[in-house]
């Protein structure tokens, strides 16, 4: 491990580059408590529109005979995270095996109006099982599942096929039996994000169930059942974490070789989560944007110092290992997402889309029960949009995308939607030519900052939608949707301004520099 003095070291860094960071602020890029968010959306909600049952069938029609990623979402919970943004209803125990078989059947009932649909079983190449609490399954209502999953869905060979375990102590065989269970349909990967290692920050974050301890038992329940490769996320900043309680942290994960991928997320504070008004109510805990970023960077770099490569953004790993599904999800193939807030990404032959199931249930077990496929909203692009998608999602996945590739691929002109935007993000250092791939990528100062970077990449029709509610919404609960569910950057006006006139004042000439 990293002797101490440089550990110290890496401490002073994290400070001074964080300053660093903040130079960019009379820029527009600004880094706030709750202002970033970054998931791979694009379009991202907001910026969708709702769409009729016939023009779902025409667009899932044209792909058929696509091959998919595929995502199974399972809500319950035994409690709130109070970071977590994703759909979830709490279980409360009482009645949980009705409430687990009905959201189950709805979802098979979904995969099954798809196989039906396409003539055939989905073929798949990889296969997430997430939520929510997918561990909360009870055993025999999982094997029921994969029954469902081995009907409708054909599974290239090699394929990653992962699913989610809480950090917790279960019952006497209970993960053992689960872990048979998963072994024996051929699931590759088990992902189990402990967050942080310091039982108060957990405590806190209302994950009093989880443990540090907990985790390390699970970890060897799941290596015990021949799983060699997992995955663990670790959240940056969260309150009461110190450099002391992270190092440990790390330190055990560095040393558990079947520890694949060590995700290190910043902690999102959105308006809409309850971490947003626990950390106003309790003052001793609240942390800033500045020690929030400290402590990332020191993550980033402390793995880094072990030999851990990055990419996709936030996901550490050695360099011989690649987290395929993940990085092909910011390769754009066609993904499907099947339950309540599942989404997915859909590419035609000259289009492209994204699309969002229904975020409540009601509307979406109605949706079921009429026998239409449960899509709220999809956006659907074209050309130049589908060229700022592969921009953007090629940055996220930490490598050089091919812009005289893109050119020609998508009929646009870089120079006309990125020549300005290009050239005041090189002259702020956040990011760099690489003449050999014929592109551009993140400089590690722009890796910082990338959410926000990502915003101002975006289209002036998405930062519109994106800062502005679409009209007629009229539902007060889909209102509360378009807010809880939009996983996208928020810049103030202010700073969307400052940055706009930054770039306004630089030439729109880029591409003679990459080629």
């Amino acid at each position: 491990m990293v002797e101490l003095k440089k550990v110290a070291d890496l401490i002073k860094h994290s400070e001074k580059k964080v300053q660093e960071l903040k130079e960019l602020e009379k820029y527009g890029i600004n880094r706030t408590l709750n202002g970033f968010y970054y998931i791979s959306h694009y379009y991202p909600l907001r910026a969708m529109d709702e769409v009729s049952p016939a023009k779902t069938k025409d667009i899932i029609s044209s792909l058929k005979g696509a091959k998919f990623e595929a995502y199974i979402h399972f809500p319950y919970c035994e409690q709130i995270c109070t970071f977590c943004h994703f759909y979830k209803k709490i279980d409360g125990r009482e009645g949980f095996d009705l409430k687990e078989d009905e959201a189950l059947k709805a979802v098979e009932k979904e995969m099954r109006m798809h196989k039906e649909f396409h003539g055939e079983k989905l073929r798949v190449r990889s296969l997430q099982i997430g939520g929510g609490t997918p561990s909360l399954i009870s055993n025999q209502r999982l094997i029921k599942l994969l029954e469902v999953v081995t009907e409708c869905l054909d599974i290239e060979e090699g394929a990653e096929i992962k699913t989610e375990i809480y950090p917790k102590f279960y019952a006497d065989g209970e993960l053992e039996e689960k872990l048979r269970i998963l072994k024996d349909f051929g699931f590759t990967e088990i992902v189990i994000d402990l967050e942080t290692g310091n039982k108060k920050s957990l405590d806190y974050l209302n994950r009093r169930n989880s443990s540090f301890e907990a985790f390390k038992n699970n970890i060897e329940k799941i290596v015990a059942a021949g799983f060699d490769s997992i995955i663990s996320a670790l959240i940056m900043g969260v309150p009461y974490e110190t450099y002391d309680t992270l190092k440990e942290t790390l330190d055990y994960m560095i040393s558990v070789p079947e520890i694949k991928v060590i995700n290190t997320f910043p902690l999102i504070v959105r308006e809409t989560d309850p971490i947003n008004k626990q950390m106003i109510r309790i003052s001793d805990s609240r942390i800033t944007p500045q020690s929030r970023d400290e402590m990332c960077v020191f993550a980033r770099d402390y793995l880094r110092e072990h030999g851990y490569t990055e990419g996709p953004i936030a996901y550490f790993h050695p360099p011989e290992y690649r987290p395929e599904q993940q990085s092909e999800k910011f390769e754009c193939v066609n993904l499907i997402g099947f339950g309540i807030s599942s989404f997915g990404y859909l590419n035609g032959t000259d289009w492209a889309g994204q699309y969002y199931n229904y975020c409540n249930q009601n509307d979406y077990l109605a949706s079921l029960e009429r026998d239409e496929f449960p899509i709220w909203r999809i956006g659907v692009y074209g050309q130049e949009e589908r060229a700022r998608r592969k921009v953007i999602f090629g940055l996220a996945n930490v490598k050089t995308e091919n812009l005289v590739d893109i050119e020609e691929e998508y009929g646009i002109s870089i120079d006309k939607i990125y020549g300005k935007t290009f050239n005041a993000l090189l002259r702020l250092d956040l990011i760099e030519i690489d003449k050999a791939g014929q592109g551009v990528k993140y400089t590690d100062k722009g890796l910082y900052r990338l959410e926000e970077i990502m915003y101002f990449l975006s289209s002036d029709f998405v930062k519109d939608r994106c800062d502005n509610m679409p009209d007629k919404v009229l539902d007060k609960e889909k209102y509360k949707e378009l807010i809880n569910q939009h996983y996208y950057v928020t810049i103030t006006k202010e700073d969307r301004l400052k940055f706009e006139k930054f770039e306004a004042e630089q030439v729109d000439k880029f591409m003679h520099m990459v080629k």
